[in-house]
């Protein structure tokens, strides 16, 4: 069975483009929920993020989300320092499940590519990203900004990536989507 990561910048509609693919009963696999998961439910992440950012990580045994995030944000040093007690806890988690598909923004600063066959990268114009990041998260655009400059470009993520969906609001979707998986049956 192939293998197939989705991945994206914030905002290119990645979650959209992959509830789409589920409608058509693939089932995915989300690093994001996944992380989100081990890091309120593992106790070696738990210790690991508490000798990392201090006890205000957790707050009654609950992540603050707040103070990570203002932790990640300071440096691309602490980035890859909580990516590495998080990310090896995820990939373990997929590679035994019974998923075929993720779904994972970061997948080739993370490594995570290693995992699967196939890459589809989801791009979309960076107003258009930055209009959905503030719409959906309910941020200024200083801060969606912010993040969208804290990940690997777009255009590096599509040049390694094996397939690439355009969600610019007028391409057709449904026929990329098509295509995609037409030759992923091959």
């Amino acid at each position: 069975m192939v293998k197939v990561a989705v991945t994206g910048g914030i905002g290119s509609g990645k979650s959209y483009i992959c509830s789409m693919l589920e409608k058509r009963g693939i089932r995915i696999y989300s690093c994001d929920d996944a992380a989100k998961r081990l890091m309120a439910t593992s106790e070696k992440i738990h210790a690991g993020l508490t000798a990392l950012v201090g006890d205000n990580a957790y707050v009654n045994g609950v992540l603050n989300k707040p103070a990570l995030t203002s932790f990640l944000l300071k440096s691309p040093e602490n980035t890859e320092k909580i990516n590495s007690i998080v990310h090896p806890a995820v990939a373990d988690d997929f590679v035994h499940s019974d998923y075929t598909w993720m779904e994972c923004a970061i997948l080739f600063s993370s490594g995570f590519d290693k995992l699967v066959d196939k890459t589809i990268c989801v791009t979309a114009p960076l107003e258009v990203r930055i209009r959905r990041v503030m719409e959906r998260d309910n941020i200024s655009r200083q801060k969606a900004c912010d993040w969208i400059n804290h990940q690997m470009s777009q255009e590096d993520m599509a040049a390694l990536s094996d397939y690439v969906i355009v969600n610019d609001g007028h391409s057709d979707i449904e026929s990329q989507i098509n295509k995609v998986l037409e030759s992923l049956d091959k």
